[in-house]
């Protein structure tokens, strides 16, 4: 039965080598698809019906697939560091503190996801996914939900039959909600930041990678991508157009760039001095538009998509997790 899935991410030491170990994800559905293209030889000759069956070569193109799930106040790291460029982690107290931020390069680390999926007729086929590296992330926030983050994957090639590997859970961990994040803004010329009161947030990202790296070179696999363009990193707020959105509405008419920062408090903490938290800044946010939308039955609402930019002096996005220690296997340094 569809309980008996899982889904899993663990880092690789080279691109295409599957990793020993991974952390488990609670994933919300299946999207793992492979690929595959034919090379065909079609000419003419006697009696031709069409193309002939040994004229044609079954070439592995790999695949894509994503991991979305509600993000937890534990285990998430290695998923973060396939999601954005570099990762610091460090001890603090009974705490593990992972810093993510964008950069120039790409990490250079390729991850191995693993989706068992239970048959009919009984029994399991891990399938491991392999030289999987993210091209899309997008985290979500709205009232009434937990926060969500969808990583979109590009892999090399797919195995499946052998013995599923063991995905490591945390021991506890609490999902973030609404209930307990806070948005900030800073405005042009502000000493600090103002909270915000969002019914809805998210921030998006197109890691600029180049996935289709083939070569004649006897293999048909894709070699490890590259970035060959500038990311793009987008996001949205929306909420109630009142004394607060107004301005706001104004920088996006002035062109303004803003700061914001996105803080969640951890359920993880107090009787055992463990703590966990979760904290998103862009320093430099440029609105894109929208105006106040009124309604006959509702109050009036303001959609505020905006671009994150880099701000020369810090990293254009940066997130910030605090787990409970003992935290899941920080991945290893970009193959």
């Amino acid at each position: 039965m569809a309980l008996d899935a899982s889904i899993a991410l663990g880092a690789e030491t080279a691109y295409g080598t599957a990793a020993s170990t991974v952390d488990g994800y609670e994933g919300k559905g299946d999207s793992w698809k492979t690929t595959r293209e034919f090379v065909e030889s079609v000419g003419f000759r006697t009696g031709l019906q069409t193309a002939r069956a040994d004229r044609r070569r079954i070439v592995d193109m790999g695949g894509e697939g994503e991991i979305e799930c509600d993000v937890l106040d534990a285990g998430a790291a290695t998923l973060f560091a396939a999601a954005l460029d570099r990762h610091d982690a460090k001890p603090s107290g009974k705490a593990t503190v992972h810093t993510y931020t964008s950069a120039n390069t790409a990490s250079g680390t390729s991850f191995t996801a693993e989706m068992v999926r239970p048959k009919a007729s009984g029994g399991l086929v891990a399938f491991r996914h392999v030289g999987c590296v993210a091209t899309t992330v997008e985290f979500t926030q709205e009232v009434g939900n937990p926060l969500s983050v969808k990583t979109g994957f590009d892999f090399q090639t797919v195995t499946h039959g052998a013995a599923p590997l063991a995905p490591v859970y945390p021991a506890a961990a609490f999902p973030y909600d609404w209930t307990t994040g806070v948005v900030e803004i800073k405005r042009p010329g502000a000493a600090a930041y103002t909270p915000l009161d969002v019914t809805k947030w998210s921030i998006s990202t197109e890691t600029g990678v180049k996935t289709d790296r083939r070569f004649v070179r006897g293999n048909p696999l894709k070699k490890l991508p590259v970035r060959a363009a500038v990311p793009t990193y987008e996001g949205s707020i929306e909420a109630e157009f009142d004394d607060a959105t107004l301005p706001l509405y104004e920088d996006f008419i002035a062109g303004a760039v803003l700061s914001l920062r996105i803080s969640y408090t951890g359920a993880t903490k107090a009787s055992d001095g463990k703590v966990s938290g979760l904290v998103i800044e862009a320093p430099a946010i440029q609105f894109t538009g929208d105006s106040p939308e009124a309604s006959i039955d509702e109050v009036t609402t303001i959609e505020l998509p905006f671009r994150i930019l880099d701000p020369g002096t810090a990293d254009a996005l940066k997130l910030v997790y605090t787990e409970p220690t003992p935290a899941a296997p920080a991945p290893p340094a970009g193959n």
